[in-house]
């Protein structure tokens, strides 16, 4: 069978992502029930543990198979990716995470950023145990990297003029740091050759700015009640993101003004929305912003040219096609 969608990736790895779900709750190892609490709730959150499966994937395509370590690095990554939600959703004041209540409009900041810490700590705890100076290397400098990309983003807040450039490398540092780096630590565990390891990690790269831009795009395009997550939240916290970058550039001045007083007031007012979503449609700005990202999910496809054809392949290739494709 050849493996072509997500859900028929999700069924052909089925019992292995069952055996990483176990993983990833028993591995939290904590008799603090506020962290047991916390952590569960997020981790239940729905998520797709999308990084532990590119992990597993890419470790596959190198012909690793099944052993402790891939379950043990599928978890490590989650708890990075899920210490940085928490710690997200208290800087932007978020009341929503995946169509809940986030964690810090539950427990409180206080409760929030803490869990968030321990989900660090537990994440270092387990890579250490694998006694592999690669891994580390890798997972120490992605942490690096992604507590600067959120730095960086609250430096961007209510920049109309952030370039293009910089977007890039906000989003690279947010997001795709940590899927390159779940897909390298794949080779890296394989112990597979450098040009397979650089290979995963340019596609694990293209396939973190393909789905960072589909999702900032998503925040002016998207069905709500399917994404679970509210129109234009982008814009009401003044974050500055592709299509506006391209709005931008194409408006005249009068729009560009009325832009700039919408990101900077404090809240949106009536009709503020509407009135950015008929400019992005008058100038095709979320039609060109995906186009980006269908440009980088063929990027990061080609990537994988190196390797013969394999289930795992198959499944990576679907899953970069997949982040372009969610439901509009």
């Amino acid at each position: 069978m050849m493996i072509t969608t997500i859900q028929d990736v999700l069924k052909e790895y089925k019992s292995d992502m069952e055996r990483m779900e176990l993983r990833i709750h028993e591995s939290l190892g904590t008799d603090v029930p506020l962290i047991r609490q916390v952590s569960k709730y997020i981790l239940g959150a729905g998520g797709k543990r999308f990084r532990p499966l590119l992990h597993l994937l890419s470790a596959r395509l190198c012909g690793f198979r099944g052993h402790e370590a891939e379950y043990v690095l599928g978890s490590v990554v989650e708890y990075i990716h899920t210490a940085s939600l928490l710690h997200d959703d208290v800087v932007d004041e978020a009341k929503l995470r995946r169509g809940r209540d986030s964690a810090n409009s539950l427990w409180g900041n206080q409760a929030s950023i803490l869990v968030g810490d321990y989900l660090y700590s537990k994440a270092l705890y387990h890579a250490v145990r694998l006694h592999n100076q690669r891994v580390m290397d890798v997972l120490s400098e992605t942490t690096t990297t992604m507590s600067e990309g959120e730095v960086l983003q609250l430096m961007q807040i209510q920049n109309s003029e952030i370039t293009e450039a910089a977007y890039y490398r906000l989003v690279e540092c947010k997001t795709g740091v940590l899927i390159s780096a779940s897909c390298r630590l794949g080779a890296i565990i394989s112990k597979a050759p450098l040009s397979q390891e650089d290979a995963l990690t340019a596609y694990g790269k293209k396939l973190g700015l393909a789905f960072q831009i589909t999702d900032d795009t998503l925040d002016y395009a998207a069905d709500q009640k399917r994404l679970g997550k509210a129109l234009g939240k982008d814009l009401a916290e003044g974050k500055v993101t592709l299509p506006l970058i391209y709005l931008m550039r194409s408006a005249d001045e009068g729009e560009r003004g009325r832009i700039r007083e919408i990101l900077r007031a404090d809240e949106m007012a009536e009709g503020d929305l509407t009135y950015t979503l008929g400019l992005m449609e008058k100038y095709g700005a979320v039609r060109d912003a995906l186009e980006v990202a269908q440009t980088f999910s063929n990027e990061a496809k080609a990537a994988l040219a190196l390797f013969p054809d394999s289930p795992p392949r198959q499944a990576l290739r679907a899953l970069a096609d997949y982040v372009v494709q969610r439901e509009m």
